[in-house]
């Protein structure tokens, strides 16, 4: 019979323990933080991102928690050990992120929920990874991070109400204006507007409407007849709905036209920060990192990774 491994006398591997306490085999090209190689497990290249500290920044707040959400809603059954406890410590960094400045408290209790019902399903069902000891724990912990967000509100509802602090509906008419044009979801500008009347018909104004469609949906043009010319996805409704293009676009309702396209299409994703692949050594970084690229001779290029593009990618 050949011999097909290595001497079982030999001495084995040497393995590292990473921060997370999970443990890896050395690799021919080190991780680090603006370097990642695709040939890595998913907590390693989480761990070489630097995720559970991203979380942190603000501005890659968002982009992580998309990569969770898409982790915990179509992937739970695909994740190791090891990833799992990965991304226990990347939601409770999140919420203790949440806890120090108040942001993203709903989207938090939104992640901490789904991902409690998901551990709660998946066991002991074929399609959830561990022991029952190891399930036992999730839920615990889950439990504690549940209580842990009811607390967060309950002291943000009392300091709203202790708050002195000038009101978002007392400020001019001209700034509300401008704070609500730049928000970037539809079902937000509504929200907006069940304040009071005053902001009512701000968030009924068919430019901010307009702007919004344009943004999600593609930008306008001018033709050598100086005619507008919209983008595929709304061009294509207004000649389905039997528009004329040559006719005044004030009177359009985008609104509606928004919210049918939205369902039709989805909303485009807004990031301020995103993971960037190198298109001449293909690796991965933060957008804001450097990249020390071997290939630096060369003109280098780079292309911004989808949270849902970054999951397919690692899984």
């Amino acid at each position: 019979m050949p011999f097909m491994g290595r001497d079982w006398r030999a001495n084995g591997e040497q393995w590292t323990k990473t921060e997370i306490g999970s443990w890896q085999r050395p690799k021919p090209i080190s991780l680090s933080n603006s370097l990642i190689n695709l040939n890595a497990s998913l907590s390693d290249i989480l761990n070489a991102l630097d995720i559970v500290n991203s979380v942190s920044n603000i501005r890659r707040f968002n982009y992580v928690a998309k990569v969770v959400q898409i982790l915990l809603k179509e992937k739970l059954s695909e994740l190791s050990g090891n990833a799992q406890r990965c991304l226990f410590q990347i939601i409770e960094r999140m919420i203790d992120t949440a806890l120090k400045t108040g942001d993203n408290i709903p989207l938090m209790q939104r992640i901490v929920t789904q991902f409690h019902n998901s551990i709660e399903a998946a066991y002991p069902f074929y399609y959830y990874i561990g022991s029952s000891q190891l399930w036992q724990q999730h839920i615990e912990k889950l439990t504690h991070m549940k209580e842990k967000m009811k607390h967060i509100r309950v002291n943000r509802i009392k300091t709203d109400e202790d708050n002195s602090k000038i009101k978002f509906d007392y400020l001019p008419i001209e700034m509300q204006r401008e704070i609500v044009r730049r928000l970037d979801s539809g079902a937000d500008i509504a929200n907006v507007g069940m304040i009071n009347s005053n902001l009512y018909r701000v968030t009924q104004e068919l430019l901010l409407w307009r702007q919004l469609c344009l943004h999600h949906f593609g930008d306008e043009t001018k033709n050598s007849n100086q005619t507008t010319v919209f983008g595929e996805k709304i061009s294509g409704f207004l000649r389905r709905q039997k528009k004329d293009m040559n006719a005044d676009m004030d009177n359009v309702d985008w609104k509606k036209i928004y919210f049918i396209l939205k369902r039709q299409y989805g909303l485009r994703d807004v990031y301020a920060e995103m993971i960037h692949q190198c298109q001449l050594c293909k690796y991965l970084y933060w957008q804001d990192s450097d990249h020390p690229c071997p290939y630096e001779k060369l003109s280098s290029s780079s292309k911004p990774i989808t949270p849902r593009k970054l999951v397919i990618m690692l899984i």
